[in-house]
């Protein structure tokens, strides 16, 4: 760990510098937008209407929607296929069964929480990858000798979900917030206003401490 230690700390100050100057950056436009709420709100309402855009995100997703059959390279190769599903299925079992695999869980695992829960993570963790790599194993060997076997299998995974639909009500433009500050534009630059000054006066402690 302390031969990583200066590159950490590296990435730590930029990171930390990233997120200061983002705030910093924040906190000034948002007092100016403050600003012009309490001394020219119909201006910061022109700005705002120029700056409204709609993007729809199921527009940007429709490519991710279309059907895509890989089943039928995949069967006329189900012999390979089964084969490499089975051989990374006993090569996991083994390296799991070993003392060495359980050892290298609990290790990665070992900084998260307590003792007794990383312990109790890492044993679990380990029986979860048992059994989903018996179950791999099973399916290779099925995939090998009779593949028309998963069909009734096939259908129920390649159901579709729709997330253009699931997303549908995210689409719909809700403009109350906006209604509120036009009925009090001086009201909400005011506080505004006091948040910005709060944000840059801590940035400030922070900068000259």
């Amino acid at each position: 760990m302390s031969a990583y230690a200066p590159f950490l700390n590296f990435v730590s100050g930029i990171v930390q510098q990233a997120i200061f100057i983002f705030f910093a950056i924040g906190a000034v436009f948002t007092l100016a937008a403050g600003l012009l709420l309490v001394f020219g709100s119909q201006t910061a309402f022109r700005i705002s209407e120029r700056m409204n855009r709609w993007v729809s995100t199921r527009a940007a997703i429709r490519p991710l929607e279309e059907f895509r059959n890989v089943s039928r390279p995949l069967y006329r190769m189900h012999r390979l296929v089964g084969a490499l599903i089975c051989a990374g299925a006993l090569y996991s079992l083994i390296v799991l069964g070993m003392p060495s695999g359980e050892s290298a869980i609990v290790k990665s695992l070992s900084g998260i929480g307590p003792a007794r829960f990383s312990a109790w993570l890492s044993e679990s963790l380990r029986y979860v990858l048992l059994a989903g790599n018996v179950g791999a194993l099973l399916f290779g060997l099925v995939f090998i000798v009779r593949p028309s076997a998963l069909k009734s299998l096939e259908a129920w995974a390649d159901r579709r979900i729709s997330e253009r639909t699931a997303i549908k009500p995210l689409e719909k433009m809700r403009m109350s917030a906006d209604q509120f500050v036009r009925r009090h534009p001086r009201a909400v630059g005011v506080l505004v206003i006091l948040g910005s000054l709060y944000v840059i006066a801590n940035l400030s402690y922070a900068l000259l401490r």
